[in-house]
Formats: structure tokens, sequence, C-alpha cells
């Protein structure tokens, strides 16, 4: 229903519009509007409205303010202009009048004594000679044909600024800075006197030889006596062996840097006993070596690097376990084990003895 409405309203709507515009183009819009103006132009109420207008417009323009913004302009371009040189110009005349004033002064003026300090007084290229000084004593010692400074007296020293030439000097002590050159003569009489300061060379063989025999003597002493005590304080080597120092309560044996309570080295090994953790000591090697525990020159025990132990022939509560590849065929005692080492299917996992060279096997290897 809202969509016929819509629909409906929207033709009638384009009907309207369309003529209005039909309607509209009958009509010469341009030529009304010309004729309209036209007729206004004519009518003299109209011109007169406009005349006072105008007038009314005209009166209110400001001439004078324009007039007095371009004076102001023009008055600022010429002080602009001009004032540098008036200053100029009064700043010459200031300097000329002030110099003329000083040097009246100065040379009217008469100085107190002593009333200029030294340092103030500019004496780069002063002079001074004989002439200039009254009462002036001759000094017959003493001839200076010098143009620069080459003597300067100090408190305590006298720097001769070039070389100096004398017959003699006369000092107590002499010290050179770089090099010291001197006649034939003087070295040869100052090298003859230093070498006749020199004591004859004293022969230590001799007390070397003495003190070698002394020293032989007391060791071989020292060799006869038991010492049921030896204690040392400091750091302690014996025999180029056995090694300790105060503070870490290490010994090492071989080594001078025990890395336990007691660390040993022979040759390429280590063996140590230490603390391991909390309440738990160590007996082993600190690095990755195998150790081997035994009797009489055999190996018992062997912990691997890895950690694994290896057990050769093993005694357990009396009775001894060890391996083979077949029954075996010796005598044992009753309870004694063997184990196969070539276990496969069908075969026992090992042999016990019953008595003597009567073995039975026990547990068969399922197929």
């Amino acid at each position: 229903m809202d969509r016929i409405q819509e629909a409906v309203q929207q033709e009638v709507q384009d009907v309207v519009v369309q003529k209005l515009r039909a309607e509209i183009d009958k009509f010469d819009i341009a030529s009304l509007v010309a004729d309209t103006v036209e007729h206004r132009m004519t009518d003299d109420s109209v011109l007169e409205h406009v005349d006072n207008q105008v007038k009314l417009t005209a009166s209110r323009i400001e001439v004078a303010d324009v007039i007095h913004n371009k004076v102001d302009k023009k008055i600022t371009e010429l002080v602009t202009f001009l004032t540098p040189k008036v200053q100029q110009q009064v700043k010459d005349n200031v300097e000329r009048i002030l110099a003329e004033t000083i040097n009246q002064l100065v040379k009217t003026i008469n100085f107190p004594e002593s009333s200029i300090p030294t340092s103030s007084i500019d004496w780069s290229d002063f002079r001074l000679s004989s002439k200039q000084i009254q009462n002036y004593r001759e000094l017959s010692g003493i001839e200076d044909l010098s143009n620069n400074v080459e003597l300067t007296l100090l408190d305590g020293a006298v720097v001769v600024e070039n070389a100096v030439v004398t017959k003699d000097i006369v000092t107590d002590r002499l010290e050179v800075g770089n090099e010291l050159q001197l006649g034939d003569v003087i070295y040869n009489n100052l090298r003859d006197r230093i070498v006749n300061s020199i004591p004859e060379q004293q022969n230590f063989n001799k007390d070397i030889e003495q003190l070698n025999i002394r020293l032989d003597t007391a060791i071989e002493e020292a060799k006869k006596f038991d010492f049921k005590e030896l204690e040392v304080t400091g750091e302690t080597l014996l025999s180029d062996v056995l090694y300790t120092t105060p503070g870490n309560k290490r010994v090492g044996i071989n080594t001078m840097d025990p890395s336990d309570a007691l660390t040993v080295w022979d040759q390429e090994t280590e063996v140590v006993i230490g603390k391991h953790k909390t309440q738990q000591g160590y007996i082993g090697t600190r690095r990755r070596q195998d150790i081997n525990i035994g009797a009489n020159n055999k190996v018992g025990i062997t912990v691997k690097s890895d950690g694994n132990v290896h057990i050769n022939k093993l005694n357990l509560m009396g009775k001894t376990i060890s391996e083979s590849s077949s029954i075996p065929g010796f005598a044992a005692k009753a309870g004694d084990i063997v184990l196969n080492s070539k276990p496969q299917a069908g075969a026992f996992i090992g042999w016990v003895c019953l008595d003597g060279l009567k073995w039975s096997g026990f547990g068969k290897i399922q197929e």
C-alpha cells in the first residue's frame, strides 16, 4: 500500500513540474527586467535618492587621515636616513674634544712620586742607555756588547742563555744535562783519578767455595737427626713434591694447585680426597679419567668416567659371582654363581654350584 502511495505522489509531482516549466517558458524574463530598470531610472525620486547616497559616501572619506599618514611616513624616512650621519658627527666631535682635553692635562699635570705602578707602564719598546742616567759610574770589570738578554740573575741562580767561555771553573758540584766535552789533557787526568779511586777487586771465589763446604756440612749433619715434630707457619714445599700453604687447608702432592683437601698427581693422572657435598665425602678424580680399585696389583673395581662401575669378580655374602660363556668346569663352593656371558634363546641365564664340580643351570631363556 505504501509503495502505491509513493508512486502516485511521484507521478503527480512530475506532472506539476512539467506544467510550471511550460508556463514559465512563455514569458521573456530578460525583457521584463530591462523594462523595469528603465522605468525606475526615469523616475526623479529614484535619481535624487541615488545622488544623496553618493554624497553621503563621499563625505565619510577621511582625507585628513590619509594626508597625516603620508606625512608621518616621509618624516620617518628622513629621520632614518639622517640619524647615522648626525650620530657620527657627534661622536667625532666628542672624541676630538676629549683627546685635546686629555693631552692638555697630561702635559700640564704633575704626578706625585711613585703614584704610577710599574705594572701599568708599557715597557715593550723602552730603551735606557748609560747617558740617560745621572751620576752613572762605569764598571771597568763588565763590558756589555750584547743586543739581547744573555745573563739573568735570579734568587739562588744565574741563568746563562748561550755558551760560557772561560779559562777555569771552580765549583763543588757540576751537573751536565746532555753531553760533556773535555779536552785530551783534562780527560786523561780525570780518567786516571777515577781509576786510582777504585779499590782492588776482591776474590769472591774462595768465599763461595767455603760457603758451599759449610752448607754441605750442615746438610749432612741435619740428615743424622730424626725430627719428631716439624711445624711450619708459612708456605711449604718439601723435596719439590709435597706442597701446602696457610689458609687454603689443602695439601698437594706433585702439584702446587691442589683442588681438594688432598690432591695427588702421578704424571697425567689425578686422584683427590675431599668433600663432595654436605655430609658427603669424595674419593676419585675431578677429571675425565677412570678410577681403578684393586689389590695385589690386580684391578677389582673400575669406575668409568661416565659413572659405570665394572667388577671383574664379585663376592656377595660369601658367595662368588663371576661370568663364563659355558657351563663351568672348575670346582667351587655351593651357592657360587656364574653368569652366562653369551645368553641366547633356550639357554640359561647362569649356573649355580651345587657342590664341587656339580653345576646346575637357572633362569632358562624363553624362545
